[in-house]
C-alpha cells in the first residue's frame, strides 16, 4: 500500500500585492510564522525585496508578483501532495490553487475573504493585485496575471464577503458565484453544514482554500491590515473547515494577510493561525 502523500508549507512573504501602506508587516508575519512550522515540511518561496514595477499595466508592482509566483510554481513542482501557502498577500494564492484546478478540474473553491477579491485591473482604485486576486484566477484580468487553468465560477464559494464594491457585486451576479455570509446563530455547526451541503450539491472532488484572515471577527483576531466587523468567530470558521475537509480531500490552500503590527501581536495571534492550520489538515477529523 502506497504511503499517503503529505501536506507540505510554502512559506511566500509576498507584499508586493497588498493595498497598505503597511504592506510590508506581511514579511514579518511570515517569519513569525516560519518558526512554528515543521522543518521538513516547510519550503520558502524567494519573494523580491524591491517593489517592482508595474510593466505598462494597471496592476501595481506587477513584475516582482510575476517573479514571486513563478519561484512559487517552481517550488511546488517539486512536490505531490496538498500544498498550502502561507505568509503573503491574497495574489499569493495564485500559483497554488493554479496547480490544484491543473491536477483536479472538479476542486471546489472556498475563498475565506471580507472582500470578494473580483476587482478588474482596468477600474480597481489602488492597482493592487490583492483586491484583483479571484478575479485573475477565474481568468480574466491582465494576460501576464491570469490564471493559466481558470477557476469555474460554478465552482466557487464566497465565504464571509461583507465589504463588496459595486462593480464587485455586478461581476459576482455576472460569473453567478455563490455567496454564503457570516451567520450569527452561535450555532458552530450551521456554517460547516452549509459548506459540506455545496460541495455534494456541485459534485466536488476536491476543495482549494483560500483564507485571508479579515475573514475572522476583530474581536477576535487584530493582526490584518484593515479588519471588517462582524466576521467569523474562530471556533465557528474553524469547525466550518474542518467540515469542508471532512468532506472532500484538500487539493491546497493559502493562508494569507497575516500582518501584527508588532511582536507582542504576532505573538498574541500567531496561535490562531495555527489552529487554521490545524482545521486545514485535520482530513476526516471532524
Amino acid at each position: 500500500m502506497a504511503e499517503p502523500t503529505k501536506t507540505i508549507f510554502v512559506v511566500m512573504p509576498e507584499w508586493q500585492g497588498s493595498a497598505s501602506s503597511r504592506a510590508m508587516l506581511l514579511a514579518d508575519g511570515a517569519a513569525a510564522l516560519r518558526e512554528d512550522l515543521p522543518p521538513s515540511a516547510r519550503f520558502d518561496v524567494a519573494v523580491p525585496a524591491h517593489a517592482g514595477d508595474a510593466l505598462g499595466t494597471p496592476v501595481a508592482r506587477l513584475s516582482s508578483l510575476l517573479t514571486a509566483r513563478d519561484a512559487a510554481r517552481e517550488v511546488l513542482r517539486g512536490h505531490a501532495g496538498p500544498a498550502i501557502t502561507v505568509g503573503g498577500d491574497c495574489a499569493s494564492t495564485l500559483a497554488g490553487l493554479e496547480r490544484a484546478i491543473a491536477r483536479d478540474p472538479h476542486t471546489a473553491v472556498l475563498w475565506c475573504d471580507a472582500h470578494p477579491d473580483l476587482q478588474h485591473p482596468s477600474t480597481s482604485p489602488s492597482g493592487a493585485a490583492s483586491g484583483m486576486a479571484l478575479r485573475h484566477a477565474l481568468g480574466d484580468g491582465v494576460p501576464e496575471l491570469v490564471s493559466q487553468h481558470p477557476v469555474d465560477p460554478s465552482r466557487v464559494l464566497l465565504l464571509g464577503a461583507r465589504e463588496v464594491d459595486p462593480e464587485e457585486a455586478e461581476a459576482i451576479t455576472a460569473f453567478g458565484i455563490r455567496t454564503q455570509p457570516v451567520l450569527s446563530t452561535g450555532d458552530e455547526s450551521d456554517v460547516g453544514e452549509s459548506v459540506a451541503l455545496w460541495l455534494r450539491e456541485i459534485g466536488a472532488t476536491s476543495v482549494y482554500v483560500h483564507i485571508d484572515l479579515d475573514v475572522l471577527d476583530p474581536a477576535e483576531f487584530a493582526s490584518v491590515h484593515g479588519a471588517v466587523p462582524f466576521g467569523f468567530a474562530v471556533g465557528e470558521f474553524t469547525a466550518a473547515i474542518r467540515a469542508a475537509v471532512a468532506t472532500v480531500p484538500l487539493a491546497g490552500a493559502a493562508i494569507c494577510e497575516f500582518a501584527p503590527a508588532d511582536a507582542a501581536m504576532a505573538a498574541e495571534d500567531a496561535p490562531t493561525v495555527l489552529r487554521v492550520l490545524a482545521a486545514l489538515t485535520s482530513g476526516g477529523r471532524v
